[in-house]
Order: structure tokens, then sequence, then C-alpha cells
């Protein structure tokens, strides 16, 4: 049988196959005249072996001169080409070996190469660029020449350089230990994210594979606006390797072994240290047990004692900081960048606190109790620089974030101690000291995280309704003094915290004392959400979104793919579309053989057998594979039974995916890749391919299955039914309500309330979206962080003097479709800008709900939720009429999301000044969820009282009252019903400071009900 190579070539008659059978679809071989001798032949296969050992298996589709007339070629059907044989081959060999540089550039580049490509390439190569050598190879299936000429000079540059500037020995030596991308296995210590070198943006994958998904990404795009978009995803990719180097750099600057119960155990003895000490000193005398005994706690100790806890988060913050500051720049920069703050935190503690942070206590660490302590030696040592700084500065930074985390703990221990307090003598201590200025601090160290005290929304320790938190003070444009009180600094020392961990801040949850997470979780992704760990993952997840959302000319997507700006933008844009999210709906229909081997062991080793049950988990595959087995064609042949998806993985990584489609005789695997769709080793595909030929086989359709009983003997033959379509459930629905609840939804999205909605809501666009459906399916397009800041956009740009007479007028123009008891608001006026009612109103509008809760119909019922669609119902949700509908209630329910999303984090836009128009549905829903999230807000109500001051009087648990007719309301904002009554039993109803004004709460409730 005549062996085919890549690409179909046949070899000549003349010509031989070395080694002798050689059939396995990738395999290396050797060809060369059939006459040549053994020992020609045994060398040239050594000469093969050694080629592949050092550039990989795809390296032998480049042709290489083996010696004896001999040449590298591989079995047709392996991953790549010779596009990636030849890049292979050139990084080991240089172009000398390969031919002629013409030759060479077309080889990678195709015939559309030209000389001064050809030289930007030999550059690329002569700098060590390879990562940019081979973008810009997978780059040519989508740019011309000159295109590639200008994205070669514009790439960076790699850490790995050149293996000529590495000496004489080290190339060979580089070459044995990392090889090529095709050469090895994606493994855990060269997979992006692993062990390995991480500098590298295009360290895994084939030019050729990549270069086909960016064809599927960037058909659509222009030619023109190509270039910009590539080099995004270049300085995306880029960028994110950076931030993940420097917060392995942070972690690193950190001691392997958490000392924090080491230093909590020292404190705890310098604590007892402490009140020994204040003992002694106010009997000026060595204490006995009666002296302990009759001593009482002085003012100026429990004075001592807070500020001591002050001075330590400080202290913490410094170190911290400087931490921070040594990975990113290293130590001489870091120094100078915060010598001031050194020696601002070092001055904070005395000689005698100095000597009691630093009394050795056997069989306790010989840390310091105290950071501040470390400081004052960091402060020395600048005063007497010396050769080892670097070893001295990195071993006294080692422990920052234990310190940093104790301090912390010691901080909140403290403060809800002292709101705890009772009125009393100990209570007005702990107020003058919440109340000293934090002014002498700021003189000498400065603001430690600028632009924090803008957006800190905490109201001061001790405040009452009268008293604002620092932001809200910075954003009214009031003189501005900082107490301790206000807490800026416990701010500061979590982000801190935060930084040297790798995030940019900490999260505050408001409340009595703010709790300060500064090991901040990851938000969860989207398994659709490609991975920007290297240029492969992000071209095949962007590939995948690509086919899911249908992007090609003429497709509703392609229109905004080729508005985006960067690849970024490209992705949101993909992501938006409905057909994507929709893709991870449903489930596939397996038959019980394959079913039955999910979670199975794959002989001969310990690998599992993991099944696809749902689109979502072969999204999951495809965004770690960097392939497209999640996209849309195999989708569509899963849920259909025509596909069935295989993963064969270990405990942390997936090894290869399979495609298996089921015949007459068994089943055929129709694809078998490993990652980055490179082949798999062949000995784990051999062992797969035997657990196939193992399955049992498919059921046919035409024979009744095994699980169901045999027909009777003598049964009469069933009647012959007539040939028809059958009617699956998504039809049945759509064939008996997709005309009528069309209609009924048309009618609702036509009529006036809705209509104005409608048109407030079109304000949150940039104003090329035009009005209506064009306008809410834009904003439906929108990322919640993006909606959120189009409603904050237009809270600023609203007219604020709203008076009562039109908000009346604009409540009686919503009607009985407007929201149940909702806010009478004033009518849009010119402008973009939308009032807090406004606001509050077009987030209420529920056309499809109102509709669906009339039709009766169950099963219909989750059209009107923001959520995806069961597969039976999305032919039902395209139909005319309720397609618009759903969009609009959509776009609703999501701007009142964003709203919750200000109001929460207390924006000046919403929570920082009162809105105007407001009503009692719109007050009680942002009481009861400002409440729930325990600030920021201002107590209208003592702790437990479930009565409401105010005329009319009403109660918080009465059921026909208005607090329990707004918790839908409050739920759409964010509200946690669940904690609810924790929250009141602890502090009370609150309600946004800025919204109480002179007149108090009751004036407030009194002006809500006027509006009706």
């Amino acid at each position: 049988m005549t062996a085919r190579l890549t690409g179909g070539v046949v070899p000549a008659p003349h010509e031989r196959v070395l080694p002798p059978g050689a059939d396995r679809p990738g395999q290396p071989v050797a060809v060369g005249p059939a006459e040549a001798g053994e020992a020609p032949a045994a060398a040239a296969l050594e000469r093969l072996r050694a080629l592949v050992d050092r550039a990989g298996v795809v390296a032998a589709d480049a042709g290489v001169d083996l010696g004896g007339g001999f040449r590298s070629a591989r079995i047709e059907g392996g991953a790549g080409n010779r596009r990636d044989g030849m890049l292979a081959a050139l990084r080991v060999l240089g172009a000398e070996p390969l031919g002629a540089p013409a030759a060479v550039s077309v080889a990678l580049f195709g015939i559309e190469a030209t000389k001064p490509l050809g030289a930007a390439a030999a550059r690329a190569v002569a700098d060590g660029r390879w990562a940019a050598l081979r973008f810009a190879v997978a780059a040519a299936e989508v740019l011309g020449p000159e295109q590639l000429v200008r994205l070669l000079e514009v790439t960076g540059t790699e850490a790995a350089r050149a293996p000529e500037a590495l000496g004489p020995e080290q190339p060979v030596r580089l070459l044995e230990v990392t090889g090529t991308e095709a050469a090895r296995a994606p493994d855990a210590e060269h997979r992006p994210g692993g062990d390995g070198d991480d500098a590298d943006p295009f360290p895994d994958g084939l030019p050729s594979v990549v270069g086909e998904h960016l064809r599927q990404v960037l058909e659509a795009v222009p030619r023109a606006r190509r270039p910009r978009l590539l080099l995004s995803l270049w300085d995306g990719v880029c960028a994110h390797l950076e931030a993940r180097r420097r917060t392995r750099r942070r972690r690193e600057t950190q001691a392997r072994v958490d000392r924090r119960d080491d230093l909590r155990a020292r404190y705890e003895v310098h604590s007892d240290d402490e009140i020994v000490d204040a003992v002694r000193r106010s009997l000026r005398r060595e204490p006995s047990v009666a002296d302990a005994a009759r001593w009482s706690i002085p003012q100026t100790y429990r004075h001592q004692r807070a500020t001591g806890v002050l001075h330590d988060c400080l202290a913490a913050t410094v170190l911290l900081r400087l931490a921070v500051s040594v990975a990113d720049t290293g130590t001489a920069a870091a120094l100078v960048r915060h010598r001031d703050e050194i020696t601002a935190a070092g001055a904070l503690l005395d000689e005698p606190a100095v000597r009691l942070a630093t009394r050795a206590v056997p069989g306790l660490t010989g840390l310091p109790a105290r950071p501040g302590v470390i400081l004052r030696g960091l402060e020395r040592r600048l005063r007497h620089p010396s050769r080892d700084d670097d070893a001295f500065v990195r071993n006294a930074i080692a422990n920052a974030r234990a310190y940093g985390r104790l301090a912390l703990e010691h901080a909140d221990d403290l403060l809800y101690e002292m709101t705890d307090e009772p009125d009393g003598r100990v209570r007005k201590i702990a107020e003058r000291w919440a109340a000293r200025s934090m002014d002498d601090w700021r003189e000498k160290a400065g603001p430690l995280c600028p632009g924090r005290a803008a957006g800190w929304w905490q109201p001061p320790l001790f405040a009452t309704a009268e008293s604002p938190s620092i932001g809200h003070r910075i954003a009214r444009g009031e003189p501005v003094r900082e107490t301790i009180g206000d807490l800026v600094w416990l701010a500061e020392l979590g982000d801190a915290l935060a930084r040297l961990g790798g995030d940019s801040a900490a999260v505050v949850e408001y409340g009595r004392v703010p709790q300060i997470v500064y090991d901040v979780p990851a938000a969860e992704e989207s398994p659709l959400a490609p991975r920007w760990d290297s240029i492969a993952l992000v071209a095949g997840g962007t590939a995948q979104l690509a086919g899911l959302a249908g992007l090609r000319d003429g497709a509703p997507a392609a229109a905004a793919a080729r508005r985006a700006r960067g690849w970024g933008e490209l992705i949101s844009v993909l992501q938006g579309e409905a057909a994507v999210v929709e893709a991870l709906t449903g489930s596939f229909a397996l038959p019980d053989a394959i079913l039955a081997a999910d979670g199975a062991v794959l002989p001969g080793g310990g690998e599992r057998i993991e099944i696809a049950l749902t689109p979502r988990r072969t999204a999951e595959w495809g965004a770690y594979m960097g392939n497209c087995i999640g996209a849309q064609w195999h989708t569509a042949d899963a849920l259909a039974g025509r596909a069935f998806l295989v993963a064969v993985r270990t405990e942390d990584r997936i090894l290869l995916n399979a495609d298996l489609r089921p015949t007459a005789r068994g089943w055929r695997i129709q694809q078998l890749r490993a990652r980055f769709n490179q082949d798999p080793e062949p000995e784990l595909a051999e062992r797969f391919r035997a657990w196939v030929a193992t399955l049992p086989p498919p059921p046919d359709p035409g024979r009744p299955r095994a699980t169901e009983p045999p027909a009777p003997r003598h049964a009469p033959e069933p009647a012959r039914q007539r040939r028809g379509r059958v009617r699956t459930p998504a039809g049945r629905i759509s064939a008996e309500h997709a005309a009528a609840l069309g209609s009924l939804a048309d009618s609702a999205v036509r009529s006036e309330p809705v209509a104005a909605a409608v048109s407030l809501l079109a304000r949150l666009t940039d104003g090329t979206a035009g009005d209506g459906v064009a306008a809410m399916t834009a904003l439906r397009r929108m990322s919640p962080a993006a909606l959120v800041r189009a409603v904050a956009a237009a809270l600023e740009a609203g007219d604020p003097a709203a008076g009562p007479a039109a908000g009346r007028a604009a409540g009686r123009a919503a009607g009985p479709a407007g929201p149940a008891a909702g806010p009478a608001v004033g009518p849009a006026r010119d402008g973009d800008g939308l009032t807090a009612g406004q606001v509050w109103l077009a987030g209420g509008v529920r056309p499809l709900g109102g509709v669906l809760a009339d039709y009766g119909v169950a099963e219909l019922a989750p059209l009107a939720l923001d959520e995806p669609l069961a597969g039976a119902l999305r032919t039902v949700a395209k139909a005319p009429g309720v397609a618009e509908a759903r969009t609009v209630e959509v776009v609703s329910r999501r701007v009142r999301r964003a709203a919750g999303t200000l109001l929460r984090g207390g924006s000046p836009v919403l929570a920082g000044r009162r809105p105007e128009g407001i009503g009692v549905a719109m007050l009680c829903a942002c009481a009861l969820a400002v409440t729930s999230w325990a600030g920021p807000g201002v107590a209208v109500a003592g702790p437990r009282r479930v009565t409401v001051p105010g005329f009319p009087a009403s109660a918080l648990h009465d059921e026909d009252g208005p607090w329990q007719a707004a918790w839908p309301d409050a739920v759409e904002l964010g509200a946690d019903r669940d904690v609810f009554w924790e929250r009141i039993a602890e502090h009370g109803l609150l309600v946004p400071a800025a919204w109480v004004g002179a007149g108090g709460w009751v004036a407030l409730w009194t002006r809500a009900h006027r509006q009706h």
C-alpha cells in the first residue's frame, strides 16, 4: 500500500518510505531512493530521530535533508502542516539547511510573501523573537504581506533569546530540554499557568491551527481593521502574563511558612506585658496579686491600647506597600519611594515600646510583636546603607502579610468592642479617640492609597444621622478633616493586603464595623470566556464564540464585530449574542453505552474518561484546550444524537478530546486531538482506540432497545401510522402559543406606559442605537459593568429639579401597567439625563410578565426571566412580538439591578443626594435593600423596632403594608431577605444618609406619600 504524506503527497515510484510499514497518522518518516543501502537508510533514520527529539514531530514536515538522498516527511493525518514544520525546524537548524530565503519565506507565509516580509522575518529570527514570528505566521491567514511586516515590527520581544545568543553549548541543551510545542505533550510544566516560563505569549499551539481560528473570527472584519485587532490581542495576552508574573513576584516576597499563629501567640504575651507594665507605672512598684486585683483600668491605658492597634495597622500597611514595591521595582527604588512612610511609621514607637515588643520570650518566635519595630530597623538602614541592603530588606518584609492580617484582626476586635460599649465613661473615651485627627500622620506619610477616601462610604465610628462618610463629604465639596473614626486607614490596610496578593484593591462590606475582604474571590466567568494565558487559547476561545454567534458576513453579529476597537471588545460583542447564551443550555441525547462510561478509568493507565453531558461542559473543555469542541457544529450534532464528545483527563488537566460518531458497524472516531489541536501521545491514543473498540454497538433505531420488553409472539400487528413530520416539544409550544402570545406581547410593548419607559431606557445608550427595539437590543448586549456605568452617567446628567407636580402627572400617565405602587416621576426632559425616579420607573416595566400572568400557561413563565431558556422555549421566544417584549423586560430587570449596584456602593449619583419624586415603593424597596446589606446608610428606626416612625403609620411585618409589598422590588435590587431580620435586630432600618434631609425621616416619608 502506497503511503500518503502530509498534503496528500505520494512518494515517487523510485522512492521508499522509512521505517517500513509506517502508517500511523502524523508519524515522522524518511523518504529517499529505493536503491539506497542499509547504512545510508539507518543514518537517515538516526538523523530523523535527532530532528524530532530536538524540534518536535511536526518539524519532519519541513522536508529537512537527512543525507544519502533522504528527506524528512510525515504520514498524512497528523496535526499541523508544512508551515508549522518549517517554523519548528527553523528554530533548531537555522534558515540555511532549509533552502533559499525566498523558499523559506514562501513556506512560512504563503505564495504572497515578499522580500520585505522575508527580511522582517529574518530580523525576528536574529533577535530571537520567536513568539512574534509564530504570531505572524498564524496571522498570514488574515493579513497581507505589508500588514505582516508591520505586525513583526511592532510586536515586542520575549525573554527567550535566539539559541546563538546563549553560548556555544547552550542551544543543544535548550532544545533538548524544551523542544518545541509540537514535540511535547501539554504537560504541567509547559502549559500556560504552569510552573514553566510564562513570558512567552505564544508558547503552545500550532500556528496553522491558530491561523484557522483567526480566519474564523476575522473573516467578517474588513482587512484594514484586522491589524488593530490582532495587535490588541497580542497586547492583551502580554499584559495578562505580566500581571501574572507580577502577582507571583509579590507573593514570593513572603516567607514560605505563614507565621501568623506564631505572631499571635507572641502578641498575646506582649499584651500581658503591656498591662503589667501599666500597673507597675501606676503603683510605682512591682505589683502583687492583690495590687493587680484592686487595680482599675485608667483612661490613659484604654487610649494607649487603642492607639497601639492603630499604629500597628499603619506600620503593617507601610510594610506591605514596601513589599509590593520591592517585587515591582526592586529594593533600591522601593526604599526611595517609601522613605517618608518608613520614617513616619518607625517614629510611632518609642524606645520603651520597642524594648517591650522585642523582649525574648522562651518558646515563642523571635520576631518582634509589633511591625513598627521592623520599620525602625529599616529607617536606620536608610541612614546607613550597605551592600547587603537587598537581603536585609527582603528579610524584613518576609512576614509583612502575617503582620497585616494580624493587625486587621486586632482592629476588628477593638472596633467591635468600642461600638458594643454602652453609654458611659468608657464609650466617651472611645468617642474622643475616634474624633482625633489624622493630619499629623498624613503630613508625614501622605495618603497611602490616593483616591480611597473619595470612594469610602463607611459612616464614621459612632456616627449619627448628621455624620456622613468622608466619601460623601468629598463628593459634596465640603471641607474634609480626616479623623481616626473615618476608618480610612483600615481600608488602606486591606488594599495593601489585596495588592500583595495580586488584586487591585480590597472589597469592603459596609456595616457597623466594615469588613475588609483582601483575598478577593475571582469573578465567576462564563465557560465560554476565552482564557488570556496565550495567543492560542484566546484565538481558540474566540473562534468558539464566533461559531456560536454565527459570525459571518451579513450576520447580525458581524456589524457589531466590525466596530470593535480591540480584541476584548470583540469578545464582549460575541458574548452578548443570544445564540451564545442559549448554547450553554440543553442536554445531549446519550445512549446507555456512552453514558455508562462516564467516570470510568481508561484501561492501561489511571486516566479518567469523561463524557460531555451538556453544552456547558464542552464549552469548558474548549476554553482549556484551545480548540472549538464547544462550537456550534459540535453542539448541534451532539444535541441531535449524531455525535458524542469524550475527554480523557487526569485530576487537573485534559489530555485529549474525541468526537465519536455512531455507525452501522460500531463507533467511529471522527476526531482525536490533544490540547491546541495537536496529536495526542501515541500510546495514549492507541489505548483510547482500543477502549472505543470494546464499546457496545450503537442502538439500531429500527429495532427495539434492549431495555424494552419484546412484543408478544402472537400479538396483532399494529396499524401502520401515516408518515409525517414528528413534532418536537419546541415545535408544539411554538404552534400552540407563538401567534397568540406574540399578538398580546406586541400590544403590551406598544402601550403608552411601556413606550414611555422604552424612551427613557433609550437614553442609556450612546445615541447611536436610536430608539425602540434597536436601543433595547444595544442595552441587552451591554455587560453588567457597562450598564452600571451607563445608568450612573444618566443619573449624573439628569435634571435633579423635577417637581412634585410633574411627578404626579407622569405617575397618572403611567397608568396601571406601571410597577405596583410605583413612584411618580417627572416626565422625560430634553437631554440624555434621567432622574432616579425615572430610572426606577423604567426599571419596573414588565410587558411580557404581565401578559404571561394573564395568559396562564405555567410552562411559559421562564420567558419573563433574565435567564437562559430551555430548548423548548427558544422558538417561541423568537416569535414576533414575544422577542421585543422579552428584550424590554430583560433590559428593565437589568437596569433595576444596576440601580441596586449603585445603591449598594453608596454612589453619589444615587445615594449621595435625595432623589426627586421618590415614591413609597422606591423608598421602601431601597430601605429594605440597604438594611439587608448593613449599609451604607443611617438608622431611622432603632434596633428590633418593627414599627416605622411617620404618618401614615406602617410596620415592617404587616403583610398588607407597603414594606412587605416592596420586597419583590427590593430583591431585584439585590436585597438579601434571609438576613433582613438579623440586620433589624442589629442596627434597625437603614436609609441612605443623603436622603434624610433637615426634616429627617418623618419628612421624607410624608413627601413620598404625597407623590401618589
